[in-house]
């Protein structure tokens, strides 16, 4: 419980030295957004990919993202995925845990070992 707390403390004093250092040396705050946006869902569900599809669309989606960035040159939408690496990531590590599909044969079979184990 501690390592939550703690954990929490410095994910929030990080993400807020992020946004006061972007905003005392006047990046887009749009574009902080949009950096934001792009990658908080990938990133709180990259453990999820089990795939290699699911890889290969992420880090492809990812290089048309990093070349618009400089073609467009939206070089504040770092601090976005700063952020969103920072949030995303502690929230995956934490929250979003795996799980077991719900059977109803395995369920079945459950329940009559049971009675019959009474």
């Amino acid at each position: 419980m501690n390592n939550k707390i703690l954990l929490g403390a410095i994910t929030a004093l990080m993400s807020f030295c992020i946004i006061v250092y972007a905003i005392e040396t006047d990046k887009s705050l749009f574009q902080i957004l949009i950096g934001f946006l792009l990658f908080i869902i990938p990133i709180m569900f990259i453990s999820s990919f089990s795939s290699t599809s699911a890889f290969f669309i992420l880090v492809f989606s990812i290089a048309f993202y990093g070349y618009g960035m400089y073609k467009f040159e939206y070089y504040d939408t770092l601090y976005g995925l700063f952020l969103a690496a920072i949030i995303g990531g502690s929230i995956a590590y934490f929250r979003i845990n795996k799980y077991k599909l719900f059977s109803k044969s395995e369920y079945k079979k459950n329940a009559i070992n049971s009675k019959e184990s009474e």
